[in-house]
């Protein structure tokens, strides 16, 4: 058990030093972050400017706006994800390249993305509509559940996806065949780099929080940097999960592929902190 916790978290070290090599990595994730807030912005922008309140089919057009901001959202989160994996794999190459080449060579992927997004689309409002049909804890267990088995099934689905332009379906097959002949029902050594992350965005949910309850008993200006602070802390935190998980999952998928490792990763520890429960090597 200690040797699982031990290589957990190198396995965890090893990621992070590997994405410290290309601080630019951490330029997709904020610009995700970006564009998501600019396609909800503007769409519901222009909903509440054009569209009366007391219009009859308010209710269906809000629903149609959020599942068009779903789309769209996926969309572009889909092609800078890929652009993402494209700039880590040119870095740990040896010929890293800049942000708007990783962009260009993800939109090659457009059909793909969109195809994936109108996927993911419907099964979350599948989902959604299954949880509608339970109350209390029989809500809350269907979906958690769901969500579970959602990102179960997904995970691998964007390195799939980049490697063999494939189908939403396809993708899916690709990650879950991946995970029960390689790692089998758990991902142990996955859950360090989350581990990681959360407690400093924990950290930043405490300074935030600590803001607002002391707004009375301190000058509005420390208050108010304490808040700020907090937010910043939480985006950080939130910013170093995404380009690190996403990262691990290249690394995994390639690793299971014959692709290698990149410097720097020793396949005994990924053996150990993330394999197939009374199995050996996952290669």
């Amino acid at each position: 058990m200690f040797e699982r916790l031990r290589a957990g978290w190198r396995l965890a070290r090893s990621v992070r030093k590997a994405v410290s090599r290309d601080r630019g990595l951490f330029i997709y994730p904020v610009f995700s972050g970006l564009v998501s807030f600019a396609v909800f912005a503007i769409i519901f922008g222009t909903l509440l400017l054009s569209v009366p309140v007391s219009s009859g089919n308010i209710d269906v057009i809000i629903f149609a706006a959020i599942v068009l901001v779903y789309i769209l959202t996926g969309f572009f989160s889909t092609l800078i994800l890929l652009a993402l994996l494209i700039a880590f794999r040119a870095s740990v190459s040896g010929s890293p390249i800049w942000f708007r080449k990783a962009l260009s060579e993800a939109w090659g992927y457009r059909k793909q993305a969109m195809e994936w997004s109108l996927f993911y689309t419907v099964v979350i409002m599948l989902l959604r509509l299954i949880e509608s049909r339970f109350r209390g804890v029989g809500q809350m267990v269907i979906g958690t559940m769901g969500a579970f088995a959602i990102a179960v099934a997904t995970f691998f689905a964007v390195p799939a996806i980049l490697d063999y332009k494939c189908t939403p379906i396809e993708a899916v097959q690709h990650s879950v065949s991946t995970i029960r002949r390689n790692f089998g029902e758990t991902f142990g050594g996955v859950a360090y780099v989350d581990l990681y992350t959360i407690c400093i965005v924990l950290a930043g949910f405490a300074a935030f929080i600590a803001g607002i309850v002391l707004i009375s008993f301190l000058p509005a200006l420390a208050a108010v940097s304490i808040i700020i602070l907090g937010a910043a802390v939480i985006a950080f935190g939130l910013i170093l999960n995404y380009t690190y998980l996403n990262v691990l999952k290249l690394i995994l998928f390639d690793y299971v592929g014959g692709k290698g490792l990149p410097a720097g990763f020793n396949p005994d520890d990924i053996n150990s902190a993330v394999k197939k429960r009374g199995s050996g090597n996952i290669i």
